[in-house]
């Protein structure tokens, strides 16, 4: 009986530790705490983990950034696509307006003058042929014939000096075959305008006409301007020609001669109107 007693005793006793270890067993992981050898075995492993851990932070850190760069690669060259388009717009948008503000130029001769005119294009000018000329890519069909005036959007060019069905030469100012028959706009002191082929030195690329036949008398200074008189039949009376540039006595010492420089620069002529007047 004493024997069992103990037993007994002994039971009471151990019982509650039975029952704090089965508590602390079927307790969930993260509210244990770790045994000896487990935390020795996760102070082995940590610095491993953290080492594996930084390593894949840094990989994929650069991953992202390259990433990043291929996308922004991207996205500079479509920006640049982007950009060479509109530049080419803007270009095309000026070409147009340009080419408006030019059309609107001879515009102004039909308004001014009344009269009917045709619109074309020059599609050729040889600065080196013996004759100064320009071709036109309109011709008999579109009314065009012999004689006929030309301008540019600032003043006479020439006349139609060969015509075709689909095309015309127009013979310029400054071909020593022309003629115009002229006058000061101020002063209406008058004179036969032929062309004398030389450039001037005050306007690259422009070139030097020259007014002959001048009374001694007539009331001409430079940067008068020299308009049509109209009294040759060719042209009508007013059209803008060019302004003086240099007067001088004729070798015969009868006559006044006076250098013009017309308004056009006949190497730049993209369109000219021909005013159907013959």
């Amino acid at each position: 009986m004493v024997f069992s007693s103990q037993k007994k005793s002994k039971l009471r006793l151990l019982l509650p530790v039975i029952l704090i270890l089965l508590f602390l067993s079927l307790m969930p992981r993260a509210q244990k705490r770790m045994m000896w050898y487990e935390q020795m075995l996760s102070n082995i492993v940590a610095p491993f983990q953290w080492v594996f851990s930084s390593a894949g932070d840094g990989l994929t850190g650069v991953w992202n950034g390259y990433m990043s760069l291929v996308g922004t690669s991207k996205e500079n060259k479509e920006l640049i696509k982007e950009n060479a388009l509109l530049k080419g717009k803007l270009t095309s948008m000026e070409e147009i307006k340009s080419e408006n503000e030019r059309l609107r130029g001879l515009m102004n001769y039909r308004d001014v003058f009344g009269m009917e005119s045709v619109v074309t294009r020059v599609v050729a000018n040889d600065p080196r042929a013996e004759f100064k000329s320009v071709m036109i890519n309109k011709g008999a069909k579109d009314g065009i014939k012999l004689y006929m005036p030309v301008v540019g959007p600032k003043g006479l060019v020439g006349r139609i000096g060969r015509v075709t069905n689909g095309s015309a030469q127009v013979l310029l100012l400054n071909d020593p075959n022309s003629a115009v028959d002229a006058m000061v706009q101020r002063s209406r002191a008058r004179g036969l305008l032929i062309g004398a082929v030389s450039r001037t030195k005050l306007k690259t690329g422009n070139f030097l006409t020259r007014l002959e036949y001048l009374r001694r008398v007539s009331d001409i200074q430079d940067d008068d301007v020299i308009v049509t008189s109209g009294l040759d039949g060719v042209f009508p009376p007013g059209l803008p020609v060019g302004t003086v540039h240099g007067i001088r006595k004729s070798q015969d010492g009868i006559f006044k001669e006076a250098e013009v420089v017309p308004f056009e620069n006949f190497q730049e002529l993209q369109e000219v109107m021909v005013l159907l007047y013959n």
